[in-house]
């Protein structure tokens, strides 16, 4: 028995052996799947009939990311109806490939899925020049499992048989497949196929889709450019759903020039060198490592071949261009892979695809968390808001009622200064309107600032009870004092006055008197004594009215919203709780 014929029968011996493993398997899909759709909607029927129930049509922060937050749930809860039927459609997959052991094989367009698959599909064993196994079973039947584009569709040969259609641009618009003993072999749409008129499906998803359902997965890379960022991203998912995929490096060969036995110039195929092949294959490794790290190293390695090589091999029955095509180590890896441990494959399969959906939905939980937290962050800024303007309400107010007080007290102050007596007790009623008045004006000025469509709570308003001083007419009484010389007759004294005086001189003395005069002053009113003593009662009440309102903002005037996001909090933790309690 040559090479290649010993090779394909040591395939096949692991693929018998896989599939008399599975003949005795049947799917058990657990129930706790069904459990999820009656979670999500219970969710959904509480949070949209709160969010329901509420008037969220308000402009400020609050409002707006309430509205923002309930939009993005309604968007996400849309995308749960979509898993929920992916999940389904998965399972019905799973458990109608139950006893074969599925092999997905993707990548970009042109990266030769369709040739690599026809290839294992025994369309050059069966006519090789030498007996192997392929020639004794039957050919496989190929079928289509979905179509997303009337294209590239399953084609008959001359010979009637049917193949996966090949060489040209963007053939494969369908998961299609096949079967060889054990192993169902799936050929997909090329990654990143550009949309065409009259598509039923995005290529991509349909790909990604399917990615999930399967048992194990060989993604092919163009040897001409291998490791695009693109074709990358699929093994972070693999890799991020528990996926094993084995990367390929195809058409890892390049045109020749040879001379025949006549002497004449030909072109041949043949392999890219050794160090070429490998150079590929650890870069490839080493970017997908740099770009994903948290990626499983043990799931992922590279093999670059030549399907054009190995089919050349076969109709030449050439064991060495067999080797040099390695396509011979392809089949030995992956005879290893499908034929060891199937039946527990089978039975993780479902699980990580229970595993994966819930660990998908919590992921969208943390959106949630996320709107929330937003609607609880902007409660809190307006709150802080709030207690920062306190003193600005209370020194705006000060300044307002001493300017309306001091005009009206002018007026005041002329009726007193024309002896008219102002009643103190309507002076103060007076005055406690105004500080309350302005008091109101300036907190609903001041809160229209903070919160963009403020409406004002009632106010619960406490007497303002101000007690200011009488203004009254104010006099003061202004003494004189003065003294006053006259002179009076006085007798003469020694005896040239008394001679004198016998002689009719007369003798005079000066005396002194002290007087003091009274006047009474107008000295207007007690204006500034009224006002000095008013404003520190204005001061103080406006301060205990302004905390007291704020405080009562602070508490009630979000109160329905934050109740809202806590709740909503509650029950994003409940669901989540109860989906982490069903993986496995």
């Amino acid at each position: 028995m040559n090479y290649i014929a010993e090779t394909v029968e040591n395939f096949f011996a692991k693929l018998d052996k896989m599939q008399g493993d599975l003949a005795k398997f049947s799917q058990t899909l657990d129930s706790r799947s069904e459990k999820i759709p009656v979670l999500l909607k219970n969710f959904e029927d509480k949070i949209f009939a709160a969010a329901g129930s509420s008037d969220m049509t308000g402009k400020n922060a609050v409002e707006k990311a309430a509205q923002k937050s309930v939009e993005n749930m309604r968007a996400i809860v849309e995308t749960w109806s979509e898993k929920i039927e992916a999940d389904r459609k998965g399972k019905r997959f799973i458990k109608k490939n139950e006893k074969y052991l599925v092999v997905m094989i993707f990548g970009a367009v042109k990266a030769g899925k369709s040739s690599l698959g026809n290839f294992f599909a025994g369309k050059k064993f069966f006519n090789a020049p030498f007996d192997n196994h392929y020639k004794k079973i039957a050919k496989p039947i190929f079928e289509t499992e979905e179509r997303g584009r009337d294209t590239g569709d399953i084609e008959k040969d001359s010979s009637g048989d049917t193949w996966f259609q090949e060489g040209v641009i963007d053939t494969t618009g369908a998961i299609q497949y096949f079967t060889l003993s054990g192993l169902r072999w799936i050929d997909s749409p090329g990654t990143g196929a550009v949309g065409k008129e009259g598509d039923t499906k995005n290529m991509t998803a349909l790909v990604e889709e399917y990615l999930s359902y399967t048992d194990m997965c060989i993604f092919l890379m163009n040897s001409a450019e291998p490791g695009l960022q693109d074709d990358m991203r699929y093994m972070q998912k693999l890799s991020r759903e528990g996926q094993e995929a084995l990367i390929v490096i195809t058409k890892s060969d390049f045109s020749d020039e040879d001379v025949d036995d006549d002497g004449n110039l030909i072109s041949i195929l043949a392999p890219k060198t050794s160090e070429i092949r490998k150079l590929q294959e650890d870069d490839i490794c080493k970017r997908v490592k740099e770009r994903y790290p948290e990626i499983d190293e043990q799931k992922f390695r590279a093999i670059s071949i030549s399907t054009a090589l190995a089919g050349q091999a076969v109709e030449s029955q050439d064991d060495e261009k067999f080797k040099a095509s390695n396509l011979d180590k392809l089949m030995k890896i992956l005879g290893d892979k499908v034929s060891d441990n199937a039946i527990e494959r089978k039975q993780e399969n479902p699980r990580r695809l229970l595993n994966n959906f819930v660990d998908s939905v919590v992921e969208n939980l943390k959106e949630f968390d996320s709107g929330i937290d937003t609607i609880l962050s902007q409660v809190e800024k307006y709150k802080s808001d709030m207690s920062r303007i306190a003193n600005l309400i209370v020194t705006n107010v000060r300044r307002e009622v001493r300017a309306e007080i001091s005009y009206k007290a002018n007026e005041w102050n002329r009726l007193v200064k024309n002896g008219q007596k102002i009643d103190n007790a309507a002076i103060n009623a007076e005055v406690s309107n105004i500080l309350q008045e302005k008091l109101n004006e300036e907190i609903t000025s001041q809160m229209n600032r903070v919160i963009e469509d403020f409406q004002n709570l009632e106010m619960k308003t406490v007497p303002a009870n101000i007690s200011a001083a009488s203004l009254e007419k104010k006099t003061a009484q202004i003494s004189h004092t003065y003294t006053e010389s006259y002179t009076v007759p006085r007798p003469p004294s020694g005896l040239w006055e008394h001679f004198r005086s016998f002689l009719g001189k007369e003798y005079y003395r000066t005396e002194h008197s002290t007087h003091t005069e009274y006047q009474t002053v107008d000295l207007g009113t007690n204006l500034d004594e009224f006002l000095t003593g008013l404003m520190p009662q204005v001061e103080n009440y406006a301060k205990n009215q302004a905390d007291e309102y704020l405080a009562t903002l602070r508490d009630k005037y979000f109160i329905e919203r934050e109740n809202f996001a806590k709740n909503m909090l509650k029950e994003i933790e409940t669901l989540r709780n109860e989906l982490t309690e069903l993986k496995f």
